[in-house]
Formats: structure tokens, C-alpha cells, sequence
């Protein structure tokens, strides 16, 4: 999977430490999110795709407790590093992080009673055609569960950031943007479980509140997958954009994050 001249990997494991500053306030409670719409029970399996640092491979890991397994696969060592310290920290032994493309996972036996992934399937080259194989590897009549941002959602630090970027170089809309645009509200997500092949799709909404500074903004901006659009740029352009950045928050008074996220659940037949 690439962006640009980075791997989807390349990108976050770059901007690793950055990423993990933001877990507690944002990708954490995505996480415990995802996991508590999947409700993962005592003893099942889960395959968390595009785990990241661990933010839903985590809590799932505590809810299948030691007769249970997870799964958690992603390209970014880097995040996948700080996964695996957090598992350690917190003694699980029953999660296993794995540096591989998701989509070619081979998944045991008859499948995972669980798939889930958070802020993951818009990523995909082609996110019909992967997020189908991650179905695939669903057990017959286990749940796929994925989290996508809500229409809206991170619109001003978006905006701000994305404004401060285009002051130095033009800007190509993201195609992960137009993959999301096309489940990003309650109807469509669960519309598209459906095409998938699922049944029973549900749609739950969370808001989470996520105060912002001029600081913590650049830290997400440089931590996420935004961190793309400063590929190339020199070290006095990235400060530029970092000035323009902070003069666009204060100026249209963005200080809180806007954090609105869609899971949707559905069973398949395998």
C-alpha cells in the first residue's frame, strides 16, 4: 500500500511517537469503541486489522481473556513496536503483533469469530476489494466490525492543516478522502456492510471530546497519516506551514479536535 513515495507504513511508523501522544485522548477511546461494538467474548479469536499501536487489539485482547487469541496486524513497525510494549506492560499474553498486509493474512482454521478494524479500510488501495477479504476471513457467523470517521468530523484542524500545506505546494485530494466520503454517515456505512455480504448491519455514532492547542494539533498533524503532505518539503517549509498552521487554528478559534466516529457491525455467513 503506498502514498505517494511512502508506504501507508512508512508514514506512520515515521510519525510513531507523535501518533502514540494522541492514543490516550483520541485512538484509545476509538479503540474501546470498536472493541465494545464487536463484544468480543471470553475465549474467541480476533483479527484486528490495521491495529496500529494497539488502541482496539488492546481491550480486545482483555476480553477474550487467556483462553482467547488476537491478531493484531499492521505495515508500521513503529506503531507496531509500541503495541507490543503496551501488551507487555499490561501482561497479556494472549495477543501477537504481526508486521504483514492485512489483506493476505492467512486466518486459522475456520476463521476469526472477530475482524475489526479501526480508522483502517479507507487505507486500502481499493477499499471494496480488500475490506472483502478481511470478510473472508470471518468464521461463519462471526462479526466484522469497522470504525470510520462521521461525515464532518476533524473538519477545522483539517482545514487549518490542509490550508497551510497548499501555501507551499499544491495538493492532490487524498483518494483514502474519497474511499471515506463514501461510508461516512449511519445509511451509507451500513449500506456498504451490506454490499459486503453482511447481514444485520448496525451503525452506532460516538462523539468524543478532544481539546486542542497549537502544539497537540501539529503533534496529530505530524503523528497521522497528514504527515504525508510534508513529504519533500524542506525543514524551512515545514516550519512555515507550522506557523501557518497555528495563525489558521487561532484565527477561526479551532480548539477542540471534533472527534465523531461511525462502527458498524455485521454478521457474515462465510
Amino acid at each position: 500500500m503506498t502514498t505517494g513515495q511512502n508506504t501507508v507504513g512508512d508514514v506512520f511508523s515515521a510519525g510513531a511517537e507523535e501518533f502514540h501522544r494522541w492514543s490516550e485522548r483520541l485512538w484509545d477511546p476509538i479503540g474501546e469503541a470498536t472493541a465494545d461494538a464487536a463484544v468480543p467474548a471470553d475465549g474467541e479469536s480476533v483479527l484486528d486489522a490495521c491495529c496500529g499501536a494497539g488502541a482496539s487489539a488492546l481491550p480486545a485482547a482483555r476480553a477474550v481473556g487467556p483462553a482467547g487469541r488476537v491478531d493484531a496486524v499492521d505495515l508500521a513497525d513503529g506503531l507496531l513496536a509500541i503495541g507490543e510494549r503496551r501488551a507487555r506492560e499490561e501482561h497479556l499474553r494472549n495477543i501477537s503483533f504481526h508486521h504483514h498486509d492485512v489483506t493476505s493474512w492467512p486466518a486459522p482454521g475456520a476463521g476469526y469469530d472477530v475482524v475489526q478494524c479501526a480508522l483502517g479500510v479507507f487505507f486500502f488501495p481499493d477499499m471494496d476489494r480488500d475490506s472483502a477479504a478481511l470478510t473472508r476471513k470471518v468464521r461463519p457467523g462471526g462479526r466484522f466490525v469497522v470504525t470510520v470517521w462521521e461525515k464532518g468530523s476533524l473538519a477545522g484542524w483539517q482545514s487549518a492543516f490542509r490550508g497551510a500545506v497548499l501555501t507551499e505546494r499544491d495538493l492532490p485530494r487524498p483518494p483514502q478522502m474519497e474511499q471515506l466520503a463514501r461510508i461516512d454517515t449511519a445509511d451509507t456505512l451500513a449500506a456498504w456492510l451490506g454490499d459486503l455480504g453482511g447481514s444485520e448491519p448496525r451503525v452506532v455514532r460516538r462523539r468524543f471530546d478532544a481539546p486542542l492547542t497549537p502544539e497537540s494539533a501539529w503533534v496529530l498533524a505530524t503523528g497521522s497519516g497528514t504527515r504525508r503532505m510534508l513529504d519533500g518539503l524542506s525543514p524551512a517549509a515545514v516550519e512555515r506551514v507550522r506557523t501557518e498552521f497555528t495563525a489558521r487554528l487561532t484565527a477561526d478559534a479551532v480548539d477542540d479536535l471534533d472527534v465523531r466516529v461511525l462502527t458498524g457491525t455485521a454478521r457474515f455467513s462465510g
